[in-house]
Formats: structure tokens, sequence, C-alpha cells
């Protein structure tokens, strides 16, 4: 889900393995430096933004970082402006004053990333194990320390041991043919490649004054704590990686990770960890005996060879995306959906793109790099859509309905309102509402209480989701049986049994269609991070505080203890207890060798300019999140309506307005080399000439015609995110999949 709205940052992911790790919103009254860079926490966070505001009353210092004048801006300290889709320029100039003024944590360098790392200069690739020995591991990298020469980095801990690798020079390693290699650390490097963006290189690509940079920079390396807030905006854009990656970097310089009000964060996930152990649960004693062993046989397997929790819950989800059993919803439109055809033109819009897009993704699908199921040629036939709505939330949804839909059998929508996918499906399953089900949901570290609630109404014939997929299972079971149907093959090509998936799905009668609160009880109660909480107390006070992170996929790479009475800072497992990241070289990872960054030419994080996507155009399409509805959820509520004009808007700067003699309130066509939308316009001085600003989670029926604004956003497919086979560049859950973007798109816009 997460890639297929962009929000799967890629470049966190590269970096540190993983995506999810964020800290308690009071840990910002421990910075004293805040940067907002690629959010709008003020507009869009309102039950957050009093921490950032009350931060301020505690001497932090608060930076916004954005292309138009936003109300973040408006209440910072201060505001730096930046061209859309440039950050990685900036980032990059940031660590280029960091290095040559001395302001570089240089003992946090050698630990805890990367940049000691050797690289050959021949290849372009670390040096490995299996350069220098024959039979030796393709995870094993070295470092150079001046005493003792070439020496394997450690991978089981962060601990140096003694060890202090050299961050600059050129060195020579002996390869196992006896042959000698050049080789120099990834800072050296790095040291090379920032040349190209002192201050005022980067101010001619990026817009920020050179002076501006400077301060910036200088203010990050002398700061106690400097601290980021979460957005998942870069991840929307074709080269949001890059970004991610050189805003990790000036954090990483600079020393600010694991410690009380610092860091750079990821996606803000925190959720209990009940529902693997409770889905175990539910299985015959002798199956659940057999998935118990083989799960502790292939844990032990891993801790043998170095791998900790962290690492092992995310090597199950990547096995399981190769075994089928979870598929990538981005892959799954791009291929089955047809979203592919919009990328015809990448090479066009790209100009570092040096073979077709497809080609790659052909080259990724048979080298195993990443994975869709069903496979290419075997076309899904019933498509259920819970929890999602991709005719809104898919960019150039049209192409869904020219290349899947055909395809599809039975279209199926469980939801509780009439959504754009609910108006093109066979059937809508009336799912109940916030008041009409018990349930608990899932939160975020920046406010780290467990929420729940209980059914008070029902209406009509609205249901919840567990009894809708209850009663389905049931229907099933008996409709195989009824047809003498014992077996089917799965998406992954495996045989399965409908003997039984009643009884299975309900644990033999123990959990029926109406359960929903013994089976809210059941999650609590297989939980290993809400310890001391009980079910029956938690849903009539309606919170409680999670005690940690826990074990699940979706919470785990926090990686710090809860502990009572302070703030929550991500990462001090790595930080402060030197566990090893879950990278190929066990750290903050801003090197890739992967075929595909060698040659992409973004081995170490670098700037490119936004593509073209769309065509040729003047003005940028960005967006941001909604500030009146969760998503869609209420955006098309009356009384939310009157908060705002009633109807989809786009903000617009006045120079571009002028030009085309646009004014407040006008109905404009924006269009560009895939299609076309109407749309009122907002003239928003704050918005600088040549952006657009579309906030999301618009209705397709609430514009003009039923045409919704995202027919016309292509989001081409970036050629490195189908990169895989190494450690942590396989896909997993919520990451390391190709996302869709939307903030490059290109556009005009006249008068109707």
């Amino acid at each position: 889900m997460n890639t297929e709205i962009g929000d799967g940052h890629r470049g966190a992911a590269e970096t540190f393995g993983k995506i999810v790790f964020e800290r308690s919103a009071d840990d910002y009254f421990h910075s004293d430096v805040i940067l907002i860079w690629g959010g709008n926490p003020i507009y869009t966070q309102i039950p957050n933004a009093h921490f950032l505001t009350e931060a301020r009353y505690k001497g932090a210092q608060i930076v916004c970082i954005a292309p138009d004048y936003s109300a973040s801006s408006m209440h910072a300290d201060s505001w730096v402006p930046v061209e859309p889709g440039t950050d990685a320029a900036l980032g990059l100039a940031l660590a280029q004053v960091l290095i040559e003024e001395g302001f570089v944590d240089r003992a946090f360098v050698a630990e805890q990333t990367d940049l000691p790392a050797l690289v050959r200069d021949d290849t372009g690739r670390f040096l490995r194990a299996s350069d220098l020995k024959n039979g030796g591991s393709d995870e094993d990298l070295y470092v150079h320390d001046p005493k003792k020469g070439v020496v394997s980095l450690p991978k089981r801990s962060l601990d140096l041991g003694g060890l202090e690798p050299s961050l600059e020079g050129s060195f020579q390693a002996t390869l196992a043919d006896g042959s000698s290699v050049s080789v120099r650390p990834v800072f050296q490097r790095l040291r090379e490649l920032l040349v190209d963006y002192t201050p005022e290189k980067a101010s001619a690509l990026c817009g920020t004054p050179p002076s501006v940079i400077r301060d910036l920079a200088r203010l990050i390396g002398r700061a106690k704590a400097v601290a980021m807030t979460t957005t998942s905006n870069f991840s929307k854009y074709y080269h949001g990686n890059l970004i991610e990656r050189a805003q990790a970097l000036v954090f990483a310089l600079s020393g600010n990770y694991g410690k009380k009000g610092s860091g750079f964060v990821g996606f803000p996930f925190l959720n209990n960890d009940g529902l693997e152990p409770f889905m175990i649960s539910m299985f015959d004693l002798p199956l659940r005996a057999m998935i118990s062993t083989l799960g502790l046989v292939e844990e032990a397997r891993l801790k043998l060879a170095g791998y900790t929790e962290e690492m092992i819950v995310c090597e199950r989800s990547r096995q399981g995306y190769e075994q089928g059993r979870s598929t990538s919803g981005a892959m799954f439109w791009y291929i089955h959906g047809g979203l592919l055809e919009a990328s015809e033109k990448l090479q066009e819009w790209d100009p570092h793109l040096k073979r077709p897009v497809r080609e790659v993704l052909d080259e990724s699908l048979e080298k195993g790099w990443q994975y869709v199921w069903p496979k290419p040629g075997n076309d899904p036939r019933v498509m259920i859509s819970v929890v999602s709505n991709p005719l809104r939330r898919i960019r150039c949804y049209p192409l869904l309905l020219k290349h899947l839909w055909p395809k599809l059998r039975t279209i199926v929508t469980v939801d509780w309102r009439m959504t754009s996918t609910a108006l093109w499906s066979d059937y809508v399953l009336p799912a109940a509402a916030w008041y009409e089900r018990t349930e608990h949901k899932w939160v975020t570290p920046l406010v780290p209480f467990i929420h729940a609630g209980e059914k008070v109404t029902s209406f009509k014939e609205a249901k919840s989701d567990w009894e809708i997929f209850s009663r389905l299972t049931q229907a099933v079971d008996r409709r195989a049986a009824a047809r003498g149907a014992e077996k089917f093959t799965d998406r992954a090509g495996r045989e399965r049994s409908f003997k039984g998936l009643y009884d299975t799905f309900s644990s033999k009668g123990e959990f029926g269609h109406t359960d929903d609160d013994k089976v809210c009880g059941a999650l609590i109660e297989h939980s290993t991070n809400l310890e001391g909480v009980e079910w029956e107390t938690l849903k009539k006070r309606g919170w409680a505080r999670h005690s940690g992170p826990g074990k699940s996929i979706s919470s785990i790479g926090i990686a710090t203890e809860f502990k009572p009475g302070e703030t929550i800072t991500p990462l001090t497992k790595h930080v402060v207890d030197k566990d090893p990241y879950p990278t190929l070289s066990r750290r903050m990872q801003f090197y890739l060798d992967q075929d595909l960054y060698l040659e992409m030419g973004e081995t170490l994080p670098v700037h490119k300019d936004p593509p073209t996507a769309g065509g040729n155009y003047p003005l940028m399409l960005t967006g941001g999140h909604t500030r009146w509805s969760i998503h869609a959820a209420w955006r098309d509520d009356k009384l939310m309506l009157q908060q705002q004009r009633g109807e989809p808007v786009m903000w617009m700067s006045v120079p571009d307005c002028q030009a085309r003699g646009v004014k407040d309130g006008d109905r404009v066509r924006v269009f560009n080399d895939l299609d076309a939308f109407v749309v009122m316009v907002k003239v928003a001085p704050a918005v600088r000439a040549g952006q657009l600003i579309l906030y999301h989670a618009w209705e397709n029926f609430q514009f003009a015609k039923g045409k919704g604004f995202q027919n016309l956003i292509p989001s081409p497919l970036n050629p490195v995110e189908l990169s895989g086979g190494q450690f942590h560049l396989r896909p997993m859950t919520i990451c390391m999949q190709p996302s869709h973007t939307d903030r490059d798109t290109r556009v005009e816009v006249e008068q109707l």
C-alpha cells in the first residue's frame, strides 16, 4: 500500500534498510534546531503542531525549507526557499560545507556509516571478501586502518573494537589472483563528488542563495541536537530517493542520530504486534507446531549468521515477497493495471535514462530483483478493494479502466461510502463506519498511544470488516464443498486446499461472524508491546501507551526502548547499543553498488533535475496533504466542504495567473500530453512562479465530467527502483518496491 501512494520512502530504505523510525513529538523539546524539510506540519499535522511551537518556547530554532511560503514557513524562525524537486542539491551543498568547515563528527561517521568502507577504483564496487579470497562472501566489506592495513569491517556489532578506519586516502589491496587494485573509502569519493556542490554551484541548481546554504550548514554543525519533522513528500518525487539520501547524509555527517531531540526520520508507524501470533493461533495444533518449529529453525540459522531480531523480521518479509505470500501494489498496477503505458515517453522526459524502462523491468523480473504476483501473463480475474480506492489514489487511473477492468470478471469494493472505485464495481459491501464497530487502531510514535473504541450504533446493512470476511470465507467453504472443489492453485503457483477453510479462519468456531470484540481482545492479548494493557479496560478508557516498538515489521525499525517518563528517540539500539542496521554494510549505507545504481550514476546521492513528466510544459503540478480531511474520508462531506471553497481548488502564483489572464475563483483547464481536467484556481501570493499546488484526496466525481486531477499524472517508473538482489535492496513490506510518484508532473493552464 505504501508504495502505491508514494509513501515508500525509497531513499530512507536504501540508507537504513527500513523506513519505519520516528520519535515521539515531545522529543522535539530536546532539540535546539528543528528542520521542517519537505512538509507543512502547521497546516497538515494540526494535532501535533503545538509540539513544534512549544519547542520554540524552550529555545529551539525552527527552519522551514520549502518552495512556497507555507503556513509552516510563517511560523518558523527562518524560511529557506528551494526550487521544487531540487532538495538533493541543497542537501549535498550542506554536506560540502559541513566537511570543508570541519563540522563532521568523524567518530560517529566511522562507526555508524559505510563512509569508511573501501571501494575499488576499477569497478566502482565495494571491496569484498569474495575479491580477496576464493569462497569469500559477497557481504563482507573492508576498511583501511593505518596500523593494520586493509581489514574486514565488523558485521555483528557496530563497535569497531579498536579499529581506526581511514576516511580519506587511496590504498592498495591484493586480490585473490595475486593482482593489486587501488581502493578508496566512500568518504573520500564523497568528498571528491561534493566539489560539484559548493553553495555557489548548488545555488544554480536549487535556487537557494549561497549565503543561506552556508548559514544553515553552520547552524546544523554547531547545534547539539538537530531534528527533522516527518514527511512523505519527497518519496512522491521521481528522484525523491536521491533527496532522502542527501538529507540522511547531512544528519549523519553532523552525528545527529540516536540522541535526544535529533535525527532524520522515516515513516511514522506504530502498531501492536499481536496479528501474526493471532493468525498462527488459528491453525490446528499440528500445523501451528510445524509453523513454530520451522520459524525457530530459521531464526536460529539467521542468529548464527549474526542477524539481530530486527534483521530476522525484515528477512521474513523479504522471503514473503520472493515466495508469493505478498505482492507489490505498485508493481501490480504497473504490470496488470497497464500503468507502464504512461512511462513509454520516459526517455524523452528523463535525460539520464539510457534505455527503455520496459527493458529494465524485464531484466529485473528475469533476475528476481523484483516480483509481481500473479506473474505477467497470468491475468487476475477478481479484485476485492479493501481499505483502498485505486480509481482515486492511483496516478493515471484511466489506464486501469483501459487495461485491468476488461480482464476482471468481478470487482468488489468493501467501504463505508460510495467511492470512485465503488462506482465502477460490481458489488459494494457496506462496511461499518467508526462508531458502528468495536476496534483498535494503528498510530504513530509521535503520539504513542493505542486508541480503541466500542460499537455504539448500527446502520442498516453495514457490517464490520471481520464479519464481512468471516461470512465470505464461510460462503467460499460451502460453495467449494457443494461443487466438489477440493483444491485450487494460488497466485504463486502453489496447490492449496479448500478443506477446512472456515474452520481455520474461525479457529474451529472460536471466533464467530460477529465476534469483533473477542478478536480485538485476542490481538491485544497476543501483543508484546502493550504490557499491562487489558482489552476490557482499554475499550472503556479509549487509550493506552505502547510499552515498546514490538516485533512487527511495521514498528520494529524504531529500534529503541520506550522508557516510562521519557521521550521516544529512534535508532538508539544502533547508536548506543551498537546493533547493526538491516543493510548490506550493517550501517547507514550511502554507497550503493548494485548494477542499476552504477548504470544510472547514483552510487552516491547526487542531484538530478526533475523529469518533464507529462511533456515539456512550463508549470510543475505538486501537491500536499489535505488540511480538512484524513485522505478522502471526508473530502466530499458537506460540512467539511464549507470550511473551504466547496469543490476542488488549485493554488497558483500571482505572476502565472497574470500571464494567463486567470483570476481568483476562475475555473481553468489543466492539460499535458496525457489528458486534462478542470479545476477552480485560488490565486496564492505564497506560491512561487512555475509551481501549482493541488492538495490531495479529491474524489473523481467532484471534478467536472468526473475527470479527477490524477488522470494526467504519469507516475513514471524510476529504473533504479527496480534494483534488487543485494541484501537490503530486495522488496519487503511497505518499502523497497517501485513507488508511484506525482510531484514532477508538467502541465499548462488555460482559461476555459
